[in-house]
C-alpha cells in the first residue's frame, strides 16, 4: 500500500491523500479511547510527502481526529465527515472549486486528546460519569481557559474572502436588541460565508459563564463585489443563564459585548452595549450577604437609605479600609450588624422592616 502511493504520487502535480477512521474505530455502544488516525496511515503520509509535498488530505470520519501532528505537512485539508452516497461528486466539486466550500465546524477540533473538557471526568469511576465540565464544553472551555487548537468551532475556509462592516445595535427592550451589519465578497469568484453572533457578559456575574456563546448566525452567498445586509434580533434567553437559585433562566443587568465573526476564534466585528435585564431578585434576609444586598436595587436603597441616617447619628457602619470592605461584602447582615452591638441590632431590625414593606408595596 505504501509503495504504491509513493509511486503514484512521485512526479505528480498534486496529490490528494485520503485518510480517515476504519470501520472498526467508531460506533454506537462504544467509546474511542484516542483521537488519533491509524499509525499506518500517518506512515503512508511521510512517505508521500518525501516524494511530494504538494498534499491535499481528505478526511472520511464520523468524529473528530487529531490533525495537529501532521497539519503542517500538508498543503490543504478537506473534512469530508461521512458522505453519503453522492459524496464522492460533492467532494470533487469542492476540491476542483466548481462550488465554494461552505462547510463550517460545528465542534472544536483540539490540538490533543488531553485538552478536552471531560478528560478529568471520563470515563468516571464505579459506573458513574460525573459531566463535571458543566456548561463549558466544547469552544465554550476552549475560549476561556485561552486553550490552544488546531482549528476552533465555525471555522472554514472559502474560495473567495468577506468583509463585515457597519455594525449596528439598538437595545431595544430591557433584555433584547437588534444586531445589523453589511456583509461584502471582497473577493473574484462566487462565495458563500457563515456569519457567527456571539455574546459575551462583561459584568461580573451571579454565575460562573463562558468567556462568549453563539446566540445566531447567518450564512450569505454574493457574487464579487455584492454586499447584503444580515439582521439579527436577540431576546431574554440570549442574554440568559439557567439560575439554580431562581430556577429559571436569567437575565442580568450589565454590559455585554456583542460580536460577529467568522469562527469563534476570528471576531471581525464587536460592540458592547448594556441591558436593565429581566428584574427577577430573590427574597433578601439577615442572612444575605452584604454583596447580594448592595446587589439587589430594593436592597441597596434600604440599606443606604437606613445607614445614611445612623452615619448622621455618628454611627461608623462602612470599614474604612479596603481588607475589611472585602470582608464586610462577603458577609451576612447579620454578622455585620452584631458587631455593632445594640446599634447594629436597631440597624437590622429597621433594615430588614423598610424591605419587607417596600418589597410588598412593589408587589402590590
Amino acid at each position: 500500500m505504501t509503495r504504491e502511493a509513493v509511486d503514484a504520487a512521485r512526479g505528480a502535480d498534486k496529490v490528494l491523500l485520503f485518510l480517515g477512521l476504519p470501520e472498526f474505530a467508531e460506533s454506537e455502544g462504544y467509546d474511542r479511547t484516542t483521537l488519533d488516525l491509524p499509525s499506518k496511515q500517518i506512515d503512508v503520509l511521510h512517505a508521500v510527502r518525501k516524494v511530494n509535498p504538494n498534499i491535499v488530505v481528505v478526511l472520511s470520519n464520523g468524529s473528530v481526529v487529531s490533525v495537529a501532528d501532521w497539519q503542517d505537512e500538508i498543503s490543504g485539508l478537506l473534512e469530508s465527515w461521512l458522505l453519503g452516497q453522492a459524496g464522492g461528486g460533492a467532494t470533487a466539486d469542492v476540491l476542483y472549486g466548481d462550488v465554494d466550500a461552505t462547510g463550517r465546524l460545528a465542534q472544536t477540533i483540539p490540538m490533543s486528546l488531553e485538552n478536552d473538557p471531560s478528560m478529568m471526568n471520563f470515563p468516571g469511576s464505579e459506573g458513574n460519569v460525573d459531566y463535571g465540565e458543566g456548561v463549558f464544553v466544547g469552544y465554550r472551555h476552549y475560549d476561556t481557559q485561552h486553550v490552544p487548537v488546531a482549528y476552533p468551532f465555525g471555522y472554514g475556509l472559502s474560495y473567495t474572502t468577506f468583509a463585515v462592516e457597519d455594525m449596528q445595535v439598538d437595545v431595544t427592550g430591557r433584555t433584547s436588541a437588534t444586531v445589523r451589519a453589511s456583509v461584502t465578497n471582497t473577493g473574484k469568484r462566487r462565495g458563500s460565508q457563515t456569519i457567527q453572533l456571539y455574546v459575551a457578559p462583561r459584568h461580573e456575574s451571579a454565575a460562573a459563564r463562558p468567556v462568549h456563546e453563539l446566540k445566531a448566525f447567518a450564512k450569505v452567498e454574493l457574487d464579487p463585489g455584492e454586499s447584503t445586509t444580515v439582521r439579527f434580533e436577540l431576546g431574554e434567553r440570549d442574554f440568559s443563564y439557567w439560575s439554580e437559585r431562581h430556577a429559571d433562566w436569567h437575565a442580568e443587568a450589565g454590559a455585554y459585548r456583542i460580536e460577529l465573526g467568522f469562527s469563534s476564534r476570528d471576531v471581525v466585528a464587536s460592540t458592547s452595549i448594556s441591558i436593565e435585564g429581566d428584574g427577577k431578585s430573590m427574597p433578601l434576609s439577615d442572612m444575605s450577604t452584604m454583596g447580594e444586598w448592595m446587589e439587589d436595587p430594593i436592597g441597596r436603597d434600604v440599606f443606604m437609605r437606613q445607614v445614611s441616617r445612623f452615619e448622621a447619628a455618628g454611627v461608623t457602619v462602612f470599614p474604612q479600609d479596603e481588607v475589611n470592605r472585602i470582608f464586610f461584602r462577603a458577609a451576612p447582615l447579620n454578622s455585620i450588624t452584631s458587631f455593632m452591638g445594640p446599634q447594629g441590632r436597631r440597624l437590622r431590625e429597621r433594615v430588614l422592616a423598610e424591605y419587607a414593606n417596600v418589597s410588598q408595596a412593589s408587589a402590590d
